[in-house]
């Protein structure tokens, strides 16, 4: 992409946002939940996608529009919601557990001890003189 190209796609993203701010001034104060319309809200979000494409961060976009980014999140939220999809990141990860082997098993106790403390290999005599010193 030429740097005329981009700075072509920046003053647009600039011009969208000042209509934005402008489109939401004129419409005055109306109450506290309802001072955007849906169709402002899903401009925002679209918005910010937009920026986070191009890297800039929510915060910054957030910025550019005159909304805090805590609020622009949760319009993303619930406009992911909305259309079911998946989201970008996710907090959990599909794992897949195995049966430890026959040899693993054979090869001794596993102690789990405070503070993360682990042992393997111990013989159960072992494991009794272990818990023992510990008590």
């Amino acid at each position: 992409m030429s740097v005329a190209t981009k700075e072509a796609e920046e003053m647009d993203m600039k011009e969208q946002a000042e209509t934005f701010r402008r489109q939401v001034l004129e419409r005055g104060e109306v109450g506290p939940r309802t001072r955007y319309t849906r169709e402002q809200r899903q401009e925002a979000v679209a918005y910010m996608r937009a920026r986070q494409q191009e890297g800039a961060s929510r915060e910054e976009a957030a910025k550019e529009l005159g909304v805090s980014s805590w609020t622009l999140s949760r319009w993303g939220s619930a406009a992911r919601r909305a259309t079911q999809e998946e989201p970008t990141r996710s907090a959990l990860v599909a794992v897949e557990v195995k049966a430890a082997s026959t040899e693993a098993r054979r090869g001794g106790l596993v102690v789990h001890g405070p503070g993360g403390v682990r042992v393997e290999g111990l013989s159960v005599e072992d494991a009794v003189a272990l818990l023992r010193g510990l008590a």
